[in-house]
């Protein structure tokens, strides 16, 4: 197995796969936002369940978009590799910045650099600019991943299904955020306010781990030895070789060969040699007419002719 192979094999190529990863992934989605509105319930039994707390950055939701983000900085160093290997050598660099990033993010989703960033803009610049200051990270965040977005959306520009879910999900991830820090207002209690939010931004990281899924999928599918492997794994078929082999196999001795054909009859499962002797004027290995394969009955053949 080539090493083009291993790389190729970390990218599901049946789309089947992306709607089963989806499903799964607004599952546990409902689930976590139906626990987040039975928590007061419970927690008047259990005490407060940190783990189920939305707003804390130590809760399921947290761990999970942070694990996500992970997986998309694996899934970008991919792409990273196949660019270079598909396209162009020179091409790819951006992805290996937008895996660098989404490791940055799975960071902050746990250990939060945006506080620190909003303090220090604080402090340096004097006002909070809005309400807590919330917007001074959300500028550099805008600026330093909206550089990044962009290059990444002109790459993914020839491939639709990619560039349409990306750009789903920088919407999402732009309206979960202005909805948290209060600069869009909607009709909702506090609860189902932060219900919201988490919804869009969990959906928003699921769909672009799904759209550099599909960008690696285009990649892949587009080497036609990788996918001719694919199609023929799918449907359970064999992969031709590069260099056909025949039925028959000559033998070549001096000046004399033998073709040997293998008779298979579904009667006898053993094999039967039989010997033609070749013409003496005729160039060994470059027959001058080519061999006529007459089928005798449903299930054997005859002897291979040779003029």
């Amino acid at each position: 197995m080539d090493q083009r192979t291993d790389v190729t094999e970390l990218i599901p190529k049946a789309l089947g796969s992306y709607w089963l990863i989806f499903f799964g992934g607004a599952t546990v989605v409902a689930g976590l936002e139906f626990a987040y509105y039975q928590l007061p319930a419970w927690s008047e039994t259990l005490g407060h369940l940190t783990p189920l707390d939305l707003t804390s950055p130590n809760s399921i939701m947290a761990w999970c978009l942070s694990t996500l983000f992970l997986l998309s900085a694996g899934v970008a160093l991919i792409n990273s590799r196949l660019g270079k290997r598909y396209d162009d050598p020179d091409k790819g660099d951006v992805w290996f910045w937008t895996a660098f990033a989404m490791v940055l993010l799975s960071l902050d989703m746990q250990v939060l650099f945006r506080e620190t960033i909003r303090g220090v803009l604080i402090h340096v610049s004097g006002t909070p600019l809005y309400q807590n200051g919330d917007v001074w990270w959300l500028a550099v965040y805008a600026f330093v991943f909206g550089l990044i977005a962009i290059r990444l959306l002109q790459d993914m520009w020839g491939y639709p299904p990619a560039c349409l879910l990306f750009s789903l999900s920088i919407l999402g991830a732009i309206f979960a955020q202005l909805l948290k820090i209060g600069i869009l207002h909607i009709s909702e209690t506090p609860e189902g306010v932060i219900a919201i939010q988490t919804t869009v931004e969990a959906f928003a990281v699921l769909l672009l781990f799904l759209s550099f899924l599909l960008f690696g999928r285009r990649q892949v599918l587009r080497d036609p030895q990788v996918a001719m492997r694919w199609f023929a794994r799918v449907w359970k078929q064999a992969v031709p070789a590069t260099k056909p082999t025949t039925a028959a196999q000559k033998i070549t001795s001096g000046r004399e060969s033998a073709v040997y054909v293998q008779a298979l009859p579904p009667q006898s499962p053993t094999l039967e040699p039989i010997a033609v002797a070749p013409k003496s004027d005729r160039t060994i290995g470059q027959p001058k007419v080519r061999p006529v394969l007459d089928k005798e009955a449903d299930d054997a053949f005859t002897l291979l002719k040779a003029s």
